[in-house]
C-alpha cells in the first residue's frame, strides 16, 4: 500500500494528548499541507489561529465545557458532566479554521483545508480530533464576546468553519472502529 493511503487509513480522532508542544517544523508542514487544499475557483477563503499558550486553551475549553452544559443536546450536556471530562482532551494546541463567507464555497474550502492538516499530523506522528465545540461557542453573540474578552480574533468577517485539537498521543494509537461497506453506488 502506498503511503498516503496508509495515512489515510490510519487516521483517527485522539482522546489523550501528552503534554510536549508540537515542534515548530512539523506545525509549518501541517500548515502548508492545510494551505494546499483544494478551494472552490482557487478562493483560498480560509484563515488558521493556532493557540499554543495553555492558559489561554484552558480558558477557551471552560468556555466550550459551558457550552456543553448549556446545549440542548442531552449528550453534550452529560458528556460535560463526567468527572475529568476535558473538551480538548488536554491536546497542547487548537487550530481554528476561519473563513469569509462571502467566497463561492468557504465552508466546504475550510473543511478540506482542515483534512489536509489531519493527515499531514497523521504522517508526523502527531495525533488530533476535530472538535465542533469551538463552532458551536462562536455561533452564539454570549460566545463571540467571549473570544473578543480572551483575545482570540479572526479576520474582518470570517466566520469559523473548523477546528481540531492536535498533539502527541498518550496512549496507543486508536484501533479503525468498523466502516460502513454498504454505502456505495456504481453505475456503469
Amino acid at each position: 500500500m502506498n503511503e498516503t493511503i496508509a495515512t489515510i487509513l490510519k487516521r483517527r480522532s485522539v482522546r489523550a494528548y501528552r503534554p510536549d508542544p508540537i515542534e515548530k517544523s512539523d506545525l509549518d508542514l501541517m500548515l502548508e499541507a492545510a494551505r494546499h487544499a483544494p478551494s472552490a475557483m482557487n478562493q483560498q477563503p480560509w484563515h488558521f489561529t493556532v493557540i499554543r499558550n495553555p492558559e489561554l486553551l484552558g480558558k477557551l475549553e471552560e468556555h466550550c465545557k459551558s457550552a456543553f452544559l448549556e446545549s440542548k443536546v442531552e449528550a453534550l450536556r452529560e458528556i460535560a458532566k463526567q468527572e475529568g471530562f476535558s473538551v480538548f482532551y488536554h491536546a497542547p494546541m487548537l487550530v481554528i479554521i476561519s473563513g469569509d463567507p462571502s467566497a463561492l464555497a468557504a465552508q466546504y474550502d475550510c473543511t478540506l483545508a482542515t483534512e489536509n492538516m489531519l493527515l499531514a499530523a497523521t504522517s508526523l506522528g502527531i495525533g488530533s480530533c476535530w472538535m465542533n465545540a469551538v463552532m458551536m461557542l462562536h455561533a452564539t453573540e454570549k460566545g463571540k464576546a467571549i473570544f473578543r474578552e480572551l483575545g482570540i480574533a479572526f479576520p474582518e468577517g470570517h466566520q469559523t468553519y473548523a477546528a481540531a485539537a492536535f498533539g502527541y498521543p498518550a496512549e496507543p494509537w486508536p484501533e479503525t472502529p468498523p466502516k460502513n461497506a454498504d454505502c456505495v453506488t456504481i453505475m456503469e
